[in-house]
């Protein structure tokens, strides 16, 4: 393990200062008072890419550590300190997306000693990670620059690589963004090879063993999406783009009519292979062009 620099100056919680002058987590939307707060304090502007040593100076935060973590990819060891943990073999852009999740720790820590014996929301598990998520991406690709941009290159894998490059975050993190805060018929869609939840269930049951298929892991959509629901699991057929992509390991792109659970749509496909740890997946953007006639 790397040891980190000193702090310039002695150490300031920066949840609990965000706290003390704003008042209590109301509403998930106080997280993003808390970014604008953790940059604004800092100096920093909404031009990429943000200087979390910036932050780390102006609040006396150590450097985080990188260290060989194996089932995480950071750790908030004490708050009382600052000290940050960031696994040492992801790569760079995915270690300052891991920085920013443990700067959203720290808030979530400060509110937890407010909420004690108080009628204030809890946010734990899952639903806590998803927002320390939320808030390191706003972190590290402000909205007020991130916007402007994105209407500029629109939405695309390429044009992904272009905003990955500039904020100096991961390429998956960036589409993620991309959909979140873009306009247009969009999905992002991960699939990966597995069985049905069912057949995991009646696996101990059955002589037979059923074949994996290519399924969907997770998906995300703009707020424009027509093409409707995608199920979790849903699987692809084996003749499609997506299929070509996870059996030869190249990108591919191009018009396909696919069915997702609501119908047959025409879509505009660019898929291409990603490693997940140690998943191998595909990545598709899907640009809907209306229902297949």
């Amino acid at each position: 393990m790397r040891e980190a620099p000193p702090p310039a100056q002695p150490y300031r919680h920066p949840g609990e200062a965000f706290l003390s002058g704003y008042g209590a987590l109301r509403s998930e939307e106080d997280l993003f008072g808390y970014v604008e707060f953790l940059r604004c304090e800092s100096g920093l502007s909404d031009r990429p890419p943000i200087d979390l040593e910036c932050i780390y100076r102006h609040f006396g935060i150590p450097t985080p550590l990188r260290a060989p973590l194996d089932e995480q990819q950071g750790i908030l060891v004490d708050s009382r300190t600052g000290i940050i943990l960031i696994k040492e073999n992801d790569p760079i852009v995915r270690q300052r997306f891991t920085e920013g999740h443990e700067l959203m720790e720290l808030l979530f820590d400060a509110h937890e000693q407010v909420r004690i014996g108080s009628f204030l929301p809890n946010w734990s598990g899952q639903h806590k990670e998803r927002l320390c998520d939320r808030g390191a991406a706003d972190l590290l690709m402000p909205q007020s620059s991130f916007l402007p941009r994105l209407k500029e290159v629109g939405i695309s894998l390429s044009a992904g690589r272009v905003l990955a490059t500039l904020y100096q975050t991961s390429l998956l993190a960036t589409l993620v963004r991309m959909i979140q805060q873009g306009s247009g018929n969009y999905a992002l869609v991960m699939w990966h090879c597995a069985l049905k939840p069912r057949e995991v269930r009646g696996l101990s049951a059955t002589i037979s063993q059923p074949q994996k298929k290519l399924r969907v892991w997770w998906r995300t959509q703009t707020p424009d999406w027509t093409g409707g629901f995608i199920p979790k699991d849903k699987s692809i057929p084996h003749d499609s783009l997506i299929s070509h992509t996870y059996v030869s390991g190249q990108p591919y792109s191009g018009m396909e009519t696919i069915h997702l659970g609501w119908g047959l749509i025409d879509c505009h496909i660019e898929a291409m292979p990603i490693q997940m740890g140690d998943k191998y997946c595909v990545l598709s953007l899907l640009h809907s062009i209306g229902p297949a006639i």
